[in-house]
């Protein structure tokens, strides 16, 4: 390996450190969400909603932790009828949505009709609770009796559940309990800090190609 491309990468790597030092105290994850929700059109549990909740591990609601859940699509189908909202729940399908853990329990609801998938991008601030029980966001389907439709997350019957424990989070995905309605699919949306650590790196070893070329 020349001494050159040596130099570089020794370069890109300092930039990263330079560059990316911000993004090791970040305070949110964000991620995609896709869901094939084919098998809801025409059910018999209609009218659907969707529900999104943040609750408050400390049990009082100290509003230390945020989503917002935005960029919504719904495969064909739709949003409808007014949205609900309680505690620190704001917002509508149409835009985004949302919710502060300002109360013990905070929720979104709203309804749907239901196309071949509908996806949602989340953005969710990672600031740990003290105690044992951490803050909860998850998100769930309503029937017609405003009842979760039931999933494999036995307890809960939430489609996705994100327990804030940690600055890194696991992101957990349920299938119904039917089967009909696989487990959501979550992809994970880089945040802005290493876009800027990888043009940090290009730039900078763009400049040190540079200034050996002049010097050759």
């Amino acid at each position: 390996m020349s001494s050159f491309i040596i130099s570089s990468l020794r370069a890109a790597a300092i930039a990263a450190v330079v560059f990316g030092s911000s993004s090791l105290a970040r305070a949110q994850i964000a991620f995609n969400v896709s869901v094939d929700t084919s098998a809801l059109s025409g059910s018999m549990a209609s009218p659907l909603y969707l529900d999104f909740q943040l609750n408050d591990g400390a049990g009082w609601g100290d509003a230390n932790n945020t989503a917002v859940i935005s960029n919504f699509k719904f495969g064909g189908g739709t949003a409808v009828a007014p949205a609900v909202t309680s505690g620190g729940a704001t917002g509508t399908l149409g835009s985004w949505v949302t919710l502060t853990d300002s109360a013990a329990f905070n929720e979104f609801y709203q309804g749907f009709s239901p196309g071949a998938w509908l996806t949602f991008t989340v953005s969710l601030t990672n600031r740990v609770d003290p105690g044992v029980t951490p803050d909860l966001f998850g998100f769930a389907i309503l029937d017609h009796t405003l009842s979760n439709l039931p999933t494999t997350a036995l307890g809960t019957d939430l489609f996705l559940q994100v327990n804030i424990d940690r600055a890194d989070p696991a992101i957990w995905t349920f299938g119904s309990a039917d089967g009909l309605v696989p487990a959501p699919q979550v992809v994970p949306v880089p945040e802005p800090s290493t876009y800027g650590v990888l043009a940090g790196a290009g730039l900078l070893v763009a400049c040190i190609y540079r200034r050996r070329a002049t010097r050759q």
